[in-house]
């Protein structure tokens, strides 16, 4: 329907493509778009079949690549904000804490809020176009942000980067952000939507349960201290029924190598 604010794709391959549709807006984001997007990562959670979901924005009209310009201060003024005032921080918090990967797919404007929901998820790409910024406290006077800008910056990309990107409210490039740790990889913006499927290819191709136990192990260890997160480790594959043992394994992931190499030989 054209006054969707999101189209949310489930592809057959287990990679799932939400992309923020209101490109007229810079696909700035509403009360419909959030309450959208929040079905959507319900979906993407309960589906077995969805391995990966990439997190974009719609073009604006003349072509130029946009993520998001963040909350829409019009629709807010005029009173169009989720019935939940809590819900953009919860929704941040879920994609956050997802078993299933995410990738933000980032390129254009992203700023403020659109930055928080980039944050949220497990992987950023960013195209060459990228004008990333934080403007909590340029524009609104508040800084920290309402949907884990003020926890998230700082552990991302630093303590020091984070104060620089709040307080100057300046723009950040592209690859200043691979630099800094936003993003894990620059691409020109032809090709930034190709290589975040390659990327989502590769994840969707491992075992599931192995993605979610990593998932569940990873977002937490750097909380923990050593001796927690090592026994948290070890406890993981019982928690979610992974046979570690190679005995079984260990034949086929030797035919593997061995087709590989022939394959490499061949050529």
């Amino acid at each position: 329907m054209s006054d969707q604010a999101i189209e949310f794709t489930r592809r057959d391959d287990g990679i799932a493509i939400v992309r923020l549709k209101r490109p007229e807006r810079l696909n700035a984001i509403n009360g419909p778009l959030l309450e959208e997007l929040d079905a959507a990562v319900e979906a993407i959670d309960t589906d077995p079949e969805v391995r990966v979901f990439l997190l974009c924005g719609a073009p604006r009209p003349d072509g130029r690549p946009c993520f998001s310009a963040g909350a829409d201060l019009k629709a807010a003024a005029e009173g169009l904000l989720p019935a939940d005032p809590h819900l953009g921080a919860r929704l941040t918090d879920r994609i956050d804490d997802l078993l299933t990967p995410s990738i933000a797919v980032v390129d254009g404007v992203c700023s403020t809020g659109g930055a928080e929901l980039a944050l949220a998820c497990d992987f950023r790409l960013v195209g060459e176009a990228l004008e990333l910024s934080d403007w909590h406290l340029k524009r609104l006077g508040t800084g920290l942000g309402g949907w884990g800008a003020g926890v998230r910056w700082p552990r991302l990309v630093g303590v020091q980067n984070a104060k620089e990107i709040f307080l100057t409210g300046r723009t950040v490039s592209a690859e200043e952000a691979v630099r800094i740790g936003f993003a894990t990889a620059r691409h020109p913006s032809a090709q930034l939507m190709d290589r975040a499927l390659e990327m989502a290819g590769s994840i969707a191709g491992m075992s599931r349960d192995g993605v979610r136990m990593c998932l569940a192990h990873l977002d937490h260890c750097a909380d923990m201290s050593r001796d927690t997160a090592l026994r948290n480790a070890l406890a993981m594959p019982r928690l979610f029924g992974i046979d570690l043992a190679i005995e079984g394994k260990a034949e086929a992931v030797l035919a593997q190598v061995a087709s590989r190499l022939g394959d490499e030989d061949a050529s």
